[in-house]
């Protein structure tokens, strides 16, 4: 499962669209950024940079603690490797 912490923005548009394409399960975390939730400390554990969107995926690839992944990019090309993510070969370098 994957928690994305997110607000309606444009960037946090992108990674919604792409786990329903893609199927993956998630939930939804709300990040109120008009309050400024994006600067509490358990955001900033999760995206130090107090960007958004950001995720925590519980179930990684290589079975280990929970991963965190922030920016929306960096998000696409994470979540684009996961199994099942996408039907194109792509590797991400650890």
């Amino acid at each position: 499962m994957i928690d994305l912490h997110y607000w309606p923005t444009p960037n946090g548009h992108k990674i919604t669209l792409f786990l329903e394409e893609a199927g993956l399960p998630y939930r939804i975390v709300p990040v109120d950024i008009s309050k400024g939730a994006q600067f509490e400390p358990d955001f900033l554990a999760i995206s130090p940079n107090n960007r958004m969107p950001a995720i925590v995926d519980h179930a990684p690839e290589d079975g280990g603690a929970p991963q965190s992944v922030f920016e929306s990019g960096a998000i696409l090309l994470y979540l684009a490797a996961k199994p099942g993510g996408s039907s194109l070969p792509i590797r991400v370098a650890a």
